[in-house]
């Protein structure tokens, strides 16, 4: 009992969690009654990971559950949409260098999703909603990700800093054609 007290702090040493905030710019999605328009929308997450520098930690991995709840207006012929999705990721990241507080990185992982899309409707050339209301879509999601961007430290003591982390991502899907696109988010790690 005692030795299980004592070694909890040892392994958890370098933890990191956090929330992060994102803009997904999405891609449109091509159907059978017209595509989907081009959307910002904002996606929230949390995090989990390892610090990461040059010397001690070159390789960590990213775990991040993300969700997000918006509309989609759909251009003219297109398809309007109401999108809400729950997305995992996991990503491998690899210190490129370290100067001072920055650490750049980059890194290519997985994003794993479960997304509903509702309240589908027909647009025409004017963007008004016309016909039946189409079906609605609910589906598992698989893409491919790729990382750039920079862990911000704050703190002296590599072991208790803050990390900011603003970070760039681009999302293919591979499976089930869905959420793709770039992501610009900022996370803050404790």
């Amino acid at each position: 009992m005692l030795i299980c007290l004592l070694s909890a702090p040892v392994h958890s040493k370098g933890l990191r969690y956090g929330g992060s905030v994102g803009m997904l710019s999405i891609d449109s999605v091509d159907y059978a009654e017209g595509s989907s328009g081009e959307e910002d929308i904002l996606r929230y997450g949390f995090v989990h990971t390892r610090p990461i520098d040059k010397n001690n930690n070159r390789w960590r991995w990213w775990f991040g559950f993300n969700y997000l709840d918006d509309t989609v207006e759909a251009p003219a012929n297109g398809v309007y949409e109401e999108v809400t999705n729950y997305e995992f990721r996991l990503v491998p990241q690899y210190a490129l260098t370290e100067w001072s507080i920055f650490t750049p990185y980059v890194g290519a992982g997985l994003s794993a999703g479960y997304t509903q899309y509702s309240n589908r409707w027909e647009v025409d050339d004017e963007g008004y909603k016309y016909g039946l209301q189409l079906d609605d879509i609910s589906q598992f999601e698989v893409g491919l990700v790729a990382t750039a961007g920079s862990v911000i430290k704050i703190g002296s003591n590599p072991n208790a800093h803050l990390q900011i982390i603003p970070q760039i991502s681009y999302i293919l899907p591979v499976y089930n054609d869905g959420l793709g696109g770039v992501e610009l988010s900022i996370s803050l790690l404790f």
